[in-house]
């Protein structure tokens, strides 16, 4: 059987507009290797050429069955070409200036990628002005949500300076482009294929009513709390939620993770009134809150609370991207915009998320998700609309776990990488955290044309970090003594 997309994968083909890209992605930054050459178009286009085998998504496009057959399949491209796919900002011995780079990577980000081919690009800036290499890389979230996306770059990363040649595979040979009725008869094998799930979940109910009976109750329960809790109630008006046009724009904005750890340790708020550990992640959301609360007081506008979306990655630990696909669920809490001070804000977020977590919303979310998926085409297109609405949230916030030791391209050391989270339509706003190493890179992404004000947020969101955190620890400085004076220093007396 051919891969084919799950259905939260085809409901992101379904909320993309021409004015909503469904794309995931990331700006990134490197210091090239001192002894080695630095790393140009060529180069890494033969270095991907070397890792493809290891996976094949890239070398696949979209094909799509007779309506009412269900979601599209994945097909070799037989037309793949590289250069499509890997491009060049500009030339090897163009120095372009930080601020050029920035406008062509808002460009790239404002193109939606082309459903006719394999569905991701990365783009190249050889020599930037301050001697570093640029990269802007973007996947459709059809193909891979954040976690998976950072798991396909490792294609492109190396652990060390010195690339790891990966085994050869065999020489790819596309398989042939099926035609809709081949593909029509294979959609109908695997609904088929379902029902007979359906059908052996069943005879498990009967053979112990009980115990299915128990889950199945834990389940709907589970269900319905999503349902009335984050589906039902109605996201606040926002200045956010307005609608947009192509046009993207990704404000950066670099943290130390030091002082974000810091935030969470302080005594006075250790003392949550839930008694757990105040996480990174609750620390990145009430520092959006601050900032969305300072940029809002700056345009004369009262700060409202914001109903915001946060994917919950659903793998085990030791489970990647594997084929891509998404899997994730959808948790919804109150960014508390409204309150006034940093550590109460704090608090409340950290009050919000344990709840969630408590409720086992992420479990009812993913079912909810896959009795969706079961629905016909036209209901699954209305669901899915309904779910990427204003009406459902605000804002989108991800933060992507990144990995804390270096990584490198082609020799050339990663230095920077700030992920894009896509905008559904009337959402001007999205924020994506990537940790890695010693910070956190937040990621801005916006229509500046609807939200001009999100140039502001880099600055707010600084100084709502370094509140939260609180001024740095003492260093307790020890006299010197005559023994501890080097000798040719005469100590003062």
């Amino acid at each position: 059987m051919r891969p084919r997309l799950r259905p939260l994968d085809g409901s992101f083909l379904r909320v993309e507009t021409p004015n909503a890209h469904m794309h995931v992605g990331w700006c990134a930054l490197f210091e090239p290797h001192p002894d080695r050459d630095r790393p140009n178009v060529d180069s890494l286009r033969e270095s991907i050429l070397g890792r493809l085998h290891l996976a094949p998504r890239f070398r696949q496009r979209l094909a799509f069955p007779p309506p009412g057959f269900g979601e599209p399949f994945w097909v070799d491209d037989t037309s793949f070409d590289i250069s499509r796919h890997v491009v060049a900002l500009s030339d090897d011995d163009e120095s372009l200036s930080l601020a050029s780079f920035a406008s062509l990577t808002d460009a790239a980000f404002s193109v939606p990628l082309d459903r006719k081919r394999p569905l991701w690009q990365m783009v190249l800036a050889p020599r930037l002005e301050d001697g570093r290499v640029g990269m802007v890389a973007k996947l459709h979230h059809a193909m891979a949500d954040g976690l998976a996306a950072v798991d396909f770059a490792v294609l492109v990363f190396d652990s060390s300076p010195d690339p790891v040649h990966a085994e050869p595979g065999e020489e790819w040979r596309p398989k042939p482009t099926p035609g809709r009725l081949e593909l029509g008869v294979e959609a109908a094998a695997g609904m088929a294929g379902d029902m007979l799930s359906v059908a052996r979940r069943a005879g498990t109910f009967a053979m112990s009513p009980r115990r299915q009976a128990t889950k199945l109750a834990e389940t709907v329960g589970r269900v319905a709390t999503v349902v009335r809790d984050d589906m039902l109630a109605p996201a606040p008006l926002s200045t956010v939620n307005v609608p947009i046009g192509p046009q993207r724009t990704l404000v950066r904005h670099r943290a130390d993770l030091a002082e974000i750890r810091r935030a969470g340790r302080r005594p006075r708020l250790a003392a949550a009134a839930t008694g757990k550990r105040i996480t990174i992640n609750d620390v990145y959301l009430a520092a959006v809150a601050g900032a969305l609360r300072t940029v809002a007081l700056r345009r004369g506008e009262a700060p409202q609370p914001l109903k915001v979306m946060v994917p919950v990655n659903l793998r085990e630990e030791d489970e990647h991207g594997g084929d891509g696909g998404n899997r994730i669920a959808f948790s919804f809490i109150e960014l508390p915009v409204h309150v006034a001070t940093a550590d109460a804000r704090l608090r409340r977020v950290h009050e919000a998320t344990a709840a969630f977590k408590r409720s086992h919303r992420p479990d009812g979310s993913h079912a909810m998700l896959s009795a969706i998926g079961m629905l016909p085409g036209p209901f699954k297109d209305l669901a899915a609309r309904f779910a990427a609405s204003p009406r459902a949230y605000n804002v989108t916030i991800s933060n992507i776990p990144g990995p804390r030791d270096p990584l490198y391209m082609l020799g050339a050391r990663l230095e920077e990488a700030y992920p894009v989270v896509p905008l559904s339509e009337d959402h001007a706003l999205s924020v994506g955290v990537f940790g890695y190493e010693n910070h956190a890179h937040f990621g801005f992404y916006a229509d500046p044309r609807a939200l001009p004000d999100v140039c502001h947020l880099p600055e707010a969101i600084a100084a709502e970090i370094r509140a939260l955190a609180g001024p740095p620890p003492r260093r307790h400085r020890v006299p010197a003594t005559p023994e501890s004076v080097p000798a040719e220093v005469t100590p003062l007396r």
